[in-house]
């Protein structure tokens, strides 16, 4: 899924929620940092016709340690009380892609990918 799609089910979710949730109070700054966590969780993936290099560069990021990367550099940007947002987001971003996180030891399994498309391929937007 492209961040752009990410960043819009993210934001219906957010809108969705409780009208004293933070989103209805300052809501662009809150688009600008969903947006942003998206474009970063996908800011090392290939941009390819080739499923399988497309998947593969979701081990750049899309795992435990990843959304703790995108996190801390985000949390600095923005500020610690946007830490949960942005980890809630990255969090989404991988469970939408993956459908679970793996740890970033975990692509490393030869077989990872092809359990992992048995498992997936045919209900997610590879």
């Amino acid at each position: 899924m492209h961040a752009t799609e990410h960043t819009k089910n993210s934001l219906k979710r957010l809108e969705e929620k409780d009208s004293s949730q933070l989103y209805h109070f300052v809501p662009k700054i809150i688009e600008e940092i969903v947006r942003e966590t998206h474009l970063a969780m996908d800011s090392k993936s290939l941009v390819t016709k080739d499923s399988d290099k497309k998947l593969r560069s979701r081990e750049i990021l899309h795992h435990e340690e990843g959304i703790r990367t995108i996190t801390e550099e985000l949390s600095k940007q923005y500020g610690e009380i946007y830490r949960q947002l942005i980890e809630q987001e990255a969090r989404a971003h991988v469970l939408e892609d993956m459908h679970f996180i793996p740890k970033k030891a975990d692509y490393e399994d030869k077989t990872f990918w092809d359990r992992w498309k048995a498992q997936y391929e045919t209900i997610m937007d590879v």
